[in-house]
């Protein structure tokens, strides 16, 4: 019985081996279409630099790779895959930094960095706080003339090269047409393009309040609109933000006056006495905002008039502070040491040569 089974098997053993020979190499054939190798370029995903640290150049946006596994699954994942750049291997100046991982790789499916660094360039970029300028157009009509204006911001803060920094001391805004004009109007303009590299930090819109007024002469009781109010004391690392920028007053006044004289005569004040703790780091006091009463000033030439009365007697002053303000202590050095961190911005302002 045995011997029949044996023989049964190996019966024409020639032909069954030759089969099992081809059979097995349409298999492995077969496998092996369903395994892609092929080379992909990745996205780099770059850290995000502090303080005034910046990309000089535009860095490379990919980084190829070798991708072995499963047709489809290689196919698929290949447009979740990305490199990662640990922030911590940015330098500053030009570096080769080197890629840490491939992140988005799924389990089966082999990832070969073709390269294994990429080169960046890291600079340092300065702020400086400019003031803005406005021209005008035209001339009001006869018997009208343009007094003041007063611009909202009156600085901004721009970003950019040191060197090229140095060469802008103002910001000229666009011509504002002055025709026809016979009453105070308020016009937003647009802060125009600077030069390349050089940036405007916040919203680049500006509006100028412009006070036209009559001339003419006037006794008795009178009214006058658009008097700034202008800020006493202000500690220099803070920024006061009033809730009314100009007041209106009604006078009286036995000698003929022009309303030129009052706008230009008088002076609104109001205190600005909160302080900056550059060790705790905050404006004190705490309670914000502050209330202060607003206080005329007169010049020799209109110590005749009477104030009758002030529009708004008293306003609400909020503070922040500065961008930029320096923090001692933060960075774990000496509130005393001398000198500025790499990562902490630069302040240019006018005048500054170096």
């Amino acid at each position: 019985m045995a011997k029949r089974i044996f023989e049964k098997i190996f019966r024409n053993w020639k032909a069954k081996l030759a089969s099992l020979l081809i059979a097995s190499f349409f298999y492995i054939n077969l496998q092996n279409s369903k395994i892609l190798i092929k080379t992909i370029n990745v996205p780099i995903e770059y850290p995000k630099l502090s303080g005034n640290l910046t990309y000089a150049k535009n860095p490379e946006k990919t980084v190829p790779v070798r991708v072995e596994g499963l047709k489809d699954v290689v196919n698929y994942y290949s447009q979740f895959m990305k490199a990662i750049i640990d922030a911590e291997d940015v330098q500053y100046g030009v570096t080769e930094v080197p890629i840490k991982k491939i992140a988005g790789v799924p389990s089966g499916v082999k990832v070969t960095k073709l390269k294994k660094t990429v080169p960046i360039e890291i600079e340092s970029r300065g702020l400086k706080v400019v003031p803005l300028e406005v021209t005008f157009e035209g001339a009001p009509p006869p018997n009208f003339e343009k007094l003041t204006q007063i611009l909202s911001p009156a600085r901004v803060t721009i970003s950019g090269k040191p060197q090229d920094l140095e060469k802008i001391s103002k910001i000229t805004l666009p011509e504002i047409s002055l025709n026809e004009r016979r009453d105070p109007f308020a016009k937003t303009v647009r802060i125009p393009d600077l030069a390349k590299g050089v940036n405007v930090l916040g919203s680049r819109d500006v509006t100028v309040n412009v006070n036209i007024i009559p001339l003419s002469y006037k006794t008795g009781e009178q009214t006058a609109a658009g008097i700034p109010i202008v800020c006493t004391g202000l500690d220099p690392r803070l920024e006061a933000e009033f809730s009314e920028e100009q007041i209106a007053i009604r006078y009286f006044s036995t000698k003929p006056i022009r309303s030129a004289q009052i706008l230009t005569g008088l002076v609104a004040q109001v205190p600005c006495n909160y302080i900056y703790d550059p060790i705790k780091h905050k404006i004190i006091p705490e309670l914000q905002p502050q209330i202060a009463k607003v206080r005329v000033v007169k010049n020799k030439d209109l110590k005749g008039i009477e104030i009758l009365q002030i529009n708004p007697e008293k306003i609400e002053i909020r503070y922040r502070i500065k961008e930029n303000t320096y923090m001692p202590g933060q960075d774990g050095n000496d509130p005393g040491e001398e000198g500025t961190r790499l990562d902490d911005p630069i302040i240019w302002k006018s005048g500054d040569k170096s």
